[in-house]
């Protein structure tokens, strides 16, 4: 009978455990286009507003996500180029899993020349500073686990053109000061 409840123990264990940082997330940024979109992203890594690299990200204060990028098509500019940041935390009741982090529509539709992103959005192969800004969004932040893997995803509208581009990055994310 022990030995039934043992072996019933460590299937429990091996079925409701989860890695703790998906895709290696606890040691560096992993990345990857999220839609087939008008832009090409080559390469995507994060620096804090003085131009050192960061890694984990931290929420408290604005991250800088240096991309390379090729837009072949387009420029984009105010008022049309729209943003909507989505997010997800990692795992939560034995899932292995990424599960949606309700924003209430707070980080949907902005304005994306006047949140981050260096308008106007010329055509060709370019480095692009995106400044992500939490800042202002205390009320989200402040739900978030502390040191815990976090999934970002941008989608850039273009309102003018119907254009649309979409990144996401997983990363080690601190919400509190380090």
């Amino acid at each position: 009978m022990l030995s039934r409840v043992i072996l019933l123990s460590a299937l429990t264990a091996v079925a409701f455990s989860c890695d703790t940082w998906p895709n290696g997330t606890d040691k560096a940024l992993t990345w990857f286009p999220s839609c087939a979109g008008a832009i090409t992203f080559y390469s995507l890594s994060t620096q804090d507003q003085s131009g050192k690299a960061e890694y984990p990200i931290t929420l408290t204060k604005p991250l800088v996500i240096i991309t390379d990028i090729n837009n072949p098509k387009n420029v984009y500019e105010s008022p049309n180029l729209k943003q909507t940041i989505n997010l997800w935390s990692w795992g939560g009741l034995g899932a292995c899993q990424w599960s949606t982090v309700p924003t209430l529509g707070l980080l949907s539709n902005l304005d994306a020349c006047t949140n981050g992103v260096p308008c106007p959005v010329k055509t060709g192969r370019q480095t692009l500073p995106i400044t992500m800004d939490f800042t202002g969004y205390d009320s989200i932040i402040k739900l978030l686990k502390d040191d815990s893997p976090y999934q970002l995803e941008m989608v850039l509208n273009d309102n003018k053109t119907k254009d649309k581009t979409c990144v996401i990055a997983q990363a080690r994310t601190y919400t509190k000061v380090h």
